[in-house]
This record gives C-alpha cells, structure tokens and sequence, in this order.
C-alpha cells in the first residue's frame, strides 16, 4: 500500500511538471540556412539542415521563425522578426547553418549575396553574430546558440589577399564567443578550426543535433556530450563540437512522459466462496470481521447488511463505555434505604456532609424543610398550649384578660369542619416528576404505607398503597398519580397510618408480626424465650450510639449496618469513611 502511494505522487509531480513545462513556458527559435551562395560555390546541406532543425524544435514547442537562403536585407528583416518575439519569452533558441568568418575576433554571418571582396566590405555585405546574441540576452533569461558555419570559407582567402600585411586578422573557422549569465553557445567544432559539410542530407553537428536534442528527461549538457559522441565518430575524431555554457540551472527541452500503468484487472468474484466466507462471520461480534468482508468485497451481496452490523456493534461498545464510566453508587443507595424513614434532621445531614452532590442529595434537603417545619409547627402548638392553659389560671383576677387569652389557642384548635384543600409547597412544585415519585414513596414507607423499594418508578405497588392511605387516613384524594398537593398531604401526617399487615406463617403482637411457631419448644427453648422477653421488657437507652457502638460489626467498605439492640428494638449506625469518626446511630 506504501509503495503504491509513492508511485502515485510520483507520477502526479511529474505529469504536472510536464503540464508546467509544455503549457507554461514560452519559447522561441530562429533558424537560418543559407546554402545558394552567388558569388562562391554552393554548400550542399545548410538549407536541409535549417529545414530538419525547424521541425524539431516546432516538436519540441518552440515559436520558430525560419529562413533558407536569405540575402543581406533578408537577413536583418528576418532577424528583427525574431527580436520582436523575444518580449516575455523564457527561452530563446538561435540556429544558423551557412558560412561565416571571424576578423579580428569579431564573428560575421555571410549572407548569399554577398561578395566581400574587401575588407571594407564586412559591415555592409556580412551581419556581425552578436547582433542576434546582444538581443537575446536583452531580453530572455535562457539563451541556447548553435552555430553550424565553421566551414571551409573561400571568404577567407579574398579578405585575406585585400588585407595585405594585415591577413593574419582573418582567422580559420569562427572566434570563440563569450557568453553571458544563462546562456549556452555550441560550435559544430572548437574555435578556430573548420567543420565538414558531410556526405548525408546533413552535417555531421547538425544530424548529431536532431537526433538527441529534447531527449526525454535529460539536460542539454547532457544532449551534447551525445552529440559530441557521435560527432566525433561520424568525422572519425577530425570533429570535437564545443561548447561554452554559463547557465545556472537544467534546461530540459523535453520532459519524461509518465505513462499510466494499468489497473490490474480484478479476478471475478466467485460467489459461492463469496456467501462460505459470510457464513463464517456473520454471527461475529468483532467489528474487524466485518471490515474486513468489505475490503474483500466492497460491492458484494451482503455489504449493506456488514455495514449495518458495523454500526450496530459501535453503538453497542459506546453504551458499554458509558456505562462503565458511571461511579459505583450501591454505597450511596445503601446508606439512603438506612435513613430515608428518618424523623430526624440530623440523619439527612450526615448524608449531604457525605454525598453533598448525590443521587438523593435534593430529596435529602426537602425532608430536612419538612421535618422542621413540623418541629416549629409542635413548638407553635405547645406555646399555644401553654399560653391557653395560663389564660384559664387567670380568670377570676382578669376578665379582660380571659377575653384576650382565650382568643389564642382558639387559632391552634382541631377543626371539625372539613379539612381545605391545601395549597402545594414551592419546594414541592420544584421537583420533577421522578423525584417526585421518589418522595411519595419515601413518605408512603414513613407511614407504614410500604411500596417496597423507593426507586422513583410509580406502579401498581405505589398506587395501592396511596390508595390504603386515602383509606385509613380517611382522605380523598382525585387521583392515584404522584403530585405536589398529595406529597405536602403526606408529609403533614404523622405516626403510622396504615395498619401492620403480616405475611405467611406470622401473626400480629404487641404491634409486630411475630413468627408462628409450628413445633412446641423445648425447655431450653422456653427458658432462653423467658430470658429474652424478661430483657427485652426492659427500657431501651435514650442514646442509642453510645450503646450500640461496640454491638455493630462493619465489613471492609460498609458504610451502613443495622442490628437488633438487647432491648428489643432495631438500631442502625452509619459510618463516614472520609473523615473516620465514630458511627452514628438511631432507633429505626
């Protein structure tokens, strides 16, 4: 999978290399040939070797501008053609086959009309070379010259015979040429040396030139060292092209073509091994099974249903997740059933000091309220009882007073009238329907009115014993459902309401239910019954905590125990795990 991935951005950076260079840069070449000389014999190849060269290089995306055989005004109005077209270009190409001669140093182009009879002749029958290469380097950044004309020049030897004394001026071949940054200027051969016109349709530089210049991929550096290769076979070494190059990158006339390999085809898909392998995991409950049928087959018969299964595997690991990042709350649970009959405040706060933010942690505050606000509603009572009782002592002395007294605890007294619907508590319109419930069957439990275990769900069990409370209460209530006005009718009542009713093989005594026995007891039995009621007869400690202390026996992490005290009664202590004190504990 890695090395398919290399390949592909390979291939991608080079497709888009060749884009760039195809589409982006813009060339132009000027090609000039010049064979049919009037005044001197003929050369054979120059006219076919600007020919061949124009076509390459119109292969190669060059703008060409060609001519064959130009005359002196020819060549000026052919060569200001190509200047004009070097405006923005980023590569220009210059490529001349003919004769031409140096004097002085100084390389000239000769033109098929001239006759140079003279040395005075030159600048005005010949174009001097640098014309053409000042221009270029004006105006482009990438200069590419190649100079096919170092033959054999009869010029030579007219100029020569002119000059007199001075003859040695007019050099063999042409001069070397300087080039400046960014430019290349090759030679058919070395400076001041002749190069031959060859036996073919071209000159051994010139065919050298067509066959390896653009190849693919490579440097024209490189082109040339192949160029003077064959050059140099082709002459049999009395050839060696130079060059003189100061560029400062590649130029790559032809980039690599990446052709696209092809996709392998895909063997067919047998389906009966196919629906073998799904039978093999269907009933999986990894997700790997699955992914791995749609890597297999990513369109066959079952992919829908792999990817359904998929997603309900996912589903069901998340909810797993979940709920094993709940916190344990059994500890918490339990220490609540140990106090949620409470008539105490003190026990609820014991348990906000342990689980300030618990489950139950809001109904906890609620009971709190409530519980004291039936402690100021007895405390109202009694001094209403109290000031009721003085009011009568004063009587005799007081009349006046009488009157006034005996108004007060006439406020606190017992109606017969009908009891008023009672307005519901905003403690008790804040709770939610769950919490609700919840406190329903916390107080149902207080009353004697048992719903089992107080989880917040209100069902057939809870209705009923809402309904024996209406009952023996002697309430009517319009519906069986938890709401606000029932909770504070509830919490208003005190004691037991609903009447102990015991199970199977229990009878009812003294206010408990108490195990029927079914074989009559031994004596030992009957003495260690005596000597359990006899303790029992007596009266329980006032302060269960003191006295249960060392009773309770608590497990590694328990929190919560009850017992059942000498006396007879139930006790429960609760202990506080973070701070280590001593326990707590209570009459149940």
């Amino acid at each position: 999978m890695e090395n398919g991935r290399e390949t592909f951005f390979c291939f991608f950076f080079l497709l888009l290399l060749s884009f760039t260079s195809a589409h982006a840069e813009r060339r132009v070449a000027l090609v000039i040939g010049n064979s049919g000389y009037a005044n001197v014999a003929e050369l054979k190849n120059p006219y076919n070797d600007a020919k061949g060269m124009s076509d390459k290089l119109t292969d190669l995306g060059f703008d060409v501008v060609t001519g064959l055989d130009l005359s002196l005004r020819d060549m000026r109005q052919t060569v200001r053609e190509f200047i004009k077209k070097l405006d923005n270009a980023d590569l220009a190409l210059f490529f001349y086959a003919g004769h031409g001669i140096q004097v002085n140093g100084e390389n000239y182009l000769v033109p098929v009309d001239a006759e140079l009879s003279t040395h005075l002749d030159l600048d005005f029958e010949a174009l001097p070379a640098n014309l053409v290469l000042n221009a270029m380097e004006q105006s482009t950044k990438v200069n590419l010259v190649f100079l096919d004309a170092c033959r054999n020049n009869p010029f030579t030897e007219n100029l020569a015979r002119s000059m007199g004394t001075r003859s040695s001026a007019v050099g063999r071949g042409l001069a070397k040429i300087g080039s400046g940054v960014g430019s290349l200027v090759s030679f058919a051969t070395q400076p001041g040396n002749v190069a031959l016109d060859g036996d073919g349709e071209n000159s051994p530089f010139t065919t050298a030139l067509i066959k390896h210049l653009g190849t693919p991929g490579q440097d024209i550096t490189r082109d040339l060292v192949m160029v003077r290769r064959d050059v140099l076979e082709a002459t049999k070494g009395q050839q060696v092209p130079w060059d003189n190059s100061s560029l400062t990158g590649e130029v790559i006339l032809k980039q690599l073509e990446m052709v696209q390999p092809d996709e392998p085809e895909k063997p067919a898909i047998n389906p009966q091994i196919e629906l073998a392998y799904w039978d093999s995991i269907k009933s999986g409950e990894s997700i790997a099974y699955f992914e791995t049928y749609l890597t297999r087959y990513p369109e066959g018969q079952f992919a829908d249903i792999a990817k359904i299964r998929i997603d309900e595997l996912k589903s069901r690991s998340e909810a797993e997740a979940a709920r094993n990042a709940k916190p344990d709350t059994s500890a918490e649970i339990a220490f609540w059933q140990s106090i949620q009959n409470a008539t105490r405040p003190e026990m609820y706060e014991t348990y906000l000091e342990q689980y300030p933010d618990g489950i139950y942690a809001k109904l906890a505050r609620l009971n709190i309220s409530s519980l004291q606000q039936q402690a100021e509603a007895a405390a109202t009572a009694a001094a209403a009882a109290k000031a009721a009782k003085a009011a009568d002592a004063s009587n005799s002395t007081s009349p006046a007073q009488e009157i006034t007294v005996a108004a007060l605890p006439q406020q606190e007294t017992v109606s017969t009238e009908p009891v008023p619907a009672i307005v519901p508590s905003t403690s008790s319109r804040l709770l939610s329907p769950e919490e609700l419930a919840t406190a329903m069957q916390t107080e149902l439990n207080r009353l004697g009115c048992s719903v089992g275990r107080v989880d917040g769900d209100w069902g057939n069990r809870s209705r009923q014993a809402l309904r024996t409370f209406s009952r023996e209460a002697g309430v009517d209530l319009a519906s069986l459902d938890p709401g606000p006005s029932i909770l504070d009718r509830l919490k208003q009542s005190t004691g037991r309401v609903c009447p102990l009713t015991c199970g199977r093989n229990q009878e009812l005594k003294n206010g408990k239910c108490i195990a029927v026995r079914q074989e009559a007891p031994s004596k030992s039995n009957e003495k260690s019954n005596a000597t359990k009621t006899v303790q029992s007869s007596g009266a329980c400690p006032a302060n269960p905590t003191a006295s249960s202390r060392r009773l309770v026996h608590f497990n590694n992490r328990q929190i919560t125990a009850t017992i059942t005290h000498p006396c007879g009664r139930q006790v429960t202590c609760n202990r506080n795990l973070k701070s280590g004190t001593q326990p707590t504990c209570f009459w149940r």
